[in-house]
């Protein structure tokens, strides 16, 4: 990358080719004073807060617009330019209802920084006093009009980070505000309750009602962890005062996973079932009654002792490592049983057999590409998954593929079309058949040259040799025309990827997985050992899980006993009508649930913020929850 020098304030200042003036000031430690301006974002000039003088231009140009070059001489602290920046500031200040006294952002507020920097301690211009709303109707954010610069930070995040397009400017001139979609309250809007713009707000124009005058920053202690509530493991800064939780933040709005979930952000914010604060017996009237720990053991002990070893265990994928290797080896070893799971091993033993089958090596989870590269993915199709719900930074990723790079996106589900705003071809097929439709994609573009035949398996080179696309047609309830279409987009593009998750899995159907990679492989959708197919992990320790043999499966239909290892972790309905089944149920939760009643013995268990410890991401990362 070539390097250029600048002269910065009489200073020598080195840069890269295609940096701002910012960036370079910026990199060499010279302060500029922004607003709109926010590491991740696109800069738009706005605030004029960092405009610097460039010799031979006739004006002070902003900093983070204005592309460095060559031999550049800048300045940035002349008293001219301080009487400007003092200038907008009195201007932002008159505009709208700044009353810092009674603002929640009073001491993290970019602007009352800028004023205090300025010694801003009267302006010379007639407050406006508009009449503006403010819309509290969501249940988690607030808009405050009263309190927005009209930065623009937190549309840009909206669009370029969440990649939802929900939040735009609306009117013109002084009236003009931020709205939702058509001027709809934030809380009857598409808003996805992302958050990024609450982050990316320089004041308090945009606020969280959970973290409402609970702490300034500097009141705070910071924690960087793992969000452990679906695979992605997403990092997250924790902001805690006196042991309470105050707010959830990204790192940063940089990067492919700068952008968090409803459950990330505000998960452990909202409101929760009662905790489970101490152990639980059945008692006599059948109620569940407090106990001690020993008295717990002890309940365990007898009982266990008379199903003559035949404990099952079954544990949630949201656990560290350290506790699974535990709870492996309680049930290995203390209760001599390999009668053990995860709430998905299923999926795993599904995908794991359709690995096998296309390439006959062990279990290979690592064929699978890092989340990352979905973002530079010409095209996606998304197979009998919905990111959205389950692994929503995933479905965010999807969607700045197809807004920012233009990405094609097909979608093929049996119920409806997870991106119905986004998709350009949804197939649906009959329930079940969609490994006959995959097959029948792969038909179509070895038949027009679109895919390469000695790339697949051998298996699934002679599978094809009897399919016929009308059948294919016939099978899925599908029109011919639809699947050469998809095929074609598919066989054209030059980064595919396919996403595979639950709703596929679920069949527990090998084959299609095999398919899918042998699709991805003879389109030439690779980089040397991994594939661009990637599966959606539930957990964020799914893959910890299962390496650590987790993922054996239960012996018996209906265990006579079951140790389940919920954590904090719902229980699904398939989950609740199997457990009806079992004789002795133990139950190790966090908090009161279905589950939770249907037991004989309950013990406490903490939640993820309570915990400490190692997980592994669905891409295979180690990474370390504090």
């Amino acid at each position: 990358m070539n390097e250029i020098s600048l002269t910065i304030n009489g200073q020598q200042a080195k840069g890269k080719a295609g940096d701002t003036v910012l960036e370079v000031c910026q990199a060499n430690g010279i302060d500029v004073p922004t607003l709109c301006h926010l590491d991740g974002l696109s800069d738009i000039g706005a605030c004029r807060m960092c405009v610097v003088e460039i010799e031979k231009e006739r004006r002070p140009v902003p900093a983070c617009t204005y592309p460095a070059r060559e031999g550049l001489v800048v300045r940035t602290d002349s008293e001219k330019l301080e009487k400007y920046r003092r200038q907008i500031l009195e201007l932002i200040f008159t505009e709208h209802n700044h009353f810092c006294m009674f603002c929640e952002a009073s001491g993290d507020c970019e602007l009352q920084n800028l004023a205090y920097r300025y010694q801003m301690d009267n302006v010379r211009y007639p407050y406006t006093f508009p009449a503006l709303s403010v819309d509290a109707i969501s249940n988690h954010l607030v808009i405050d009009h009263n309190r927005c610069i009209l930065c623009g930070r937190c549309v840009r995040a909206c669009s370029e980070v969440a990649a939802s397009h929900t939040l735009s400017f609306s009117q013109r001139g002084w009236k003009t505000l931020v709205s939702a979609d058509l001027e709809q309250p934030l809380g009857e809007s598409s808003c996805r309750l992302c958050g990024a713009c609450v982050q990316a707000c320089p004041t308090g124009a945009i606020f969280s009602k959970f973290s409402l005058y609970k702490g300034r920053r500097e009141d705070c202690q910071q924690v960087s962890t793992v969000c452990p509530l679906c695979g992605v493991g997403c990092e997250l800064n924790v902001l805690v005062r006196d042991n309470n939780l105050v707010k959830i933040e990204a790192p940063g709005l940089n990067g492919a996973r700068s952008a968090l979930c409803r459950m990330g952000r505000f998960g452990l914010l909202e409101p929760t079932p009662p905790r489970i604060t101490s152990p639980l017996i059945r008692g006599s009237q059948g109620e569940l009654e407090a106990c001690s720990l020993a008295e717990a053991a002890e309940v365990i002990a007898k009982r266990l002792a008379k199903t003559k070893g035949s404990l099952s265990g079954m544990v949630s994928s949201r656990i560290p490592e350290e506790t699974l290797s535990l709870f492996h080896r309680f049930m290995t070893e203390a209760a001599n049983s390999d009668s053990l799971d995860t709430l998905d091993g299923e999926l795993y033993r599904t995908i794991s057999a359709g690995i096998r089958q296309f390439w006959n090596q062990g279990t290979g989870l690592d064929i699978e590409p890092p989340i990352e590269d979905i973002a530079t993915a010409d095209c996606i199709m998304v197979v009998g998954a919905d990111p959205e719900t389950t692994n929503p930074v995933v479905g965010t990723l999807i969607s700045k593929a197809v807004s920012q790079n233009k990405a094609r996106l097909l979608v093929i589900n049996s119920s409806r079309d997870v991106f119905p705003l986004r998709s350009d071809l949804w197939l649906k097929p009959k329930a079940g058949s969609q490994g006959t439709l995959l097959n029948g994609l792969a038909k179509i573009l070895l038949d027009k040259g679109l895919a390469t035949p000695q790339k697949a398996s051998s298996r699934f080179r002679e599978s094809l040799q009897q399919c016929q696309i009308d059948n294919v047609s016939l099978a899925t309830d599908i029109e011919r025309e639809k699947l050469e279409l998809a095929a074609e987009i598919y066989g054209e593009a030059k980064r595919a990827f396919i996403i595979y998750g639950e709703d596929l899995l679920s069949t527990k159907d090998a084959s299609v997985v095999a398919t899918i990679l042998n699709l991805a492989a003879i389109t030439g959708n690779r980089e040397e050992d991994r594939l661009r197919a990637i599966s959606l992990k539930p957990g964020a320790n799914s893959r910890g899980a299962w390496q650590l043999g987790l993922a054996r499966g239960i012996k018996q239909d209906r265990p006579k006993a079951l140790y389940l290892l919920l954590g904090d972790e719902p229980e699904s309905e398939a989950l609740l009508s199997w457990l009806r089944g079992v004789n002795f149920l133990i139950v190790q939760a966090s908090y009161y649930s279905p589950a939770v009643f249907m037991a004989d013995v309950v013990l406490p268990s903490p939640i993820w913020a309570e915990r400490e410890g190692k997980y592994v991401d669905m891409d295979g990362r180690a990474r370390e929850m504090k």
